[in-house]
């Protein structure tokens, strides 16, 4: 069993939470998060101004602040960077390299 950072953690909250308003049942699963540790990461992103919490009567809320979103937007350019497949250097990009 592979174990997740907390960074990968914030991330799948707030790829969850930018769907719009969601209850924090359905991040836990959709998350794939232990109610603990959802709770203490509900907690950080809130703090740090990233989420933002909504009482409607018996149900909490969450959504993604504009802040939350400018963040998430980084994160997938990020991403689009490193998660393109790396091509093999073949001679022509290495001689032409080795040139410059």
């Amino acid at each position: 069993m592979i174990r997740r950072s907390r960074l990968e953690v914030f991330l799948d909250i707030m790829k969850v939470a930018a769907g719009g308003k969601t209850r924090r049942t359905h991040i836990m699963y959709r998350a794939n998060l232990a109610w603990t540790v959802l709770k203490e990461a509900l907690q950080t992103l809130e703090e740090r101004g990233i989420l933002k919490s909504e009482s409607k009567g018996r149900e909490i809320y969450i959504s993604l602040t504009v802040q939350g979103f400018e963040a998430l937007g980084r994160f997938y350019e990020i991403e689009r960077v490193f998660g393109a497949p790396l091509e093999a250097p073949t001679r022509e990009t290495v001689v032409s390299s080795t040139i410059l």
